[in-house]
């Protein structure tokens, strides 16, 4: 009886661990999304949707959702019925989309989720603090050394305000190219620099400019 509650016990564990969740941000700058359907992509068909009859997701907030780690379609509708599509999402732990106009129509990400196109999430956090003096990072941009994108805008909606600091997440272990660009669109670029398990805090001020 107790091999039986202890196998049980860790299955629910593995089941635990296994999961993934998918954040949608709404990062459209005006449109409201009023339909999101996810689907595996073995499925023919969208299925469900994955709001409530009454939910929405307005410009500017989030959702996110549970879903077993897996590759998925992803298809959202905002409020002018206009469609963004993203086929072949490959979920393992977090994944999140920040939606913008840019992103209207339909993208294939690539089986596996290894693309260039791709933006990676994980444990690690990456601290970027903006010693600038006075200039503020509208854009932060981050992938793996490998990669031949630079992937999702990893402040979304948000600024780094000169004097604060921006924390996101990657899997760490690897080196990554880190780009920031401030308010007069210049830029500091980081390549390959180490981002371990624990993570990395990295002060950009104006020695970092891109020449």
């Amino acid at each position: 009886m107790k091999r039986t509650i202890l196998l049980l016990a860790a299955l629910g564990l593995l089941a635990t661990v296994s999961g993934g969740t998918i954040e949608i941000v709404n990062d459209t700058g005006g449109y409201d999304i009023y339909w999101i359907y996810i689907s595996p992509v073995s499925s023919d068909s969208w299925g469900d949707d994955w709001l409530d009859e009454t939910e929405i997701v307005p410009s500017g907030s989030s959702v996110s959702f549970t879903v077993s780690d897996g590759v998925y379609d992803i298809r959202l509708v905002d409020e002018d019925e206009d469609e963004y599509i993203r086929w072949n999402v490959d979920i393992d732990g977090y994944y999140a989309w920040y939606v913008t106009l840019d992103d209207l129509g339909e993208a294939d990400m690539g089986y596996g989720g290894s693309s260039g196109g791709d933006t990676v999430y994980g444990d690690a956090p990456i601290t970027i603090y903006n010693d600038t003096g006075g200039y503020d990072i509208y854009w932060i941009y981050a992938n793996p050394s490998s990669y031949t994108e630079w992937g999702d805008d990893r402040l979304g909606s948000e600024i780094l305000y000169s004097g604060d600091e921006f924390t996101f997440w990657v899997e760490g272990g690897d080196y990554y190219d880190i780009q920031c660009e401030d308010e007069d669109g210049d830029t500091y670029t980081f390549w390959e620099v180490w981002v371990g398990e624990e993570g990395l805090y990295l002060p950009v001020d104006l020695g970092d400019i891109d020449n």
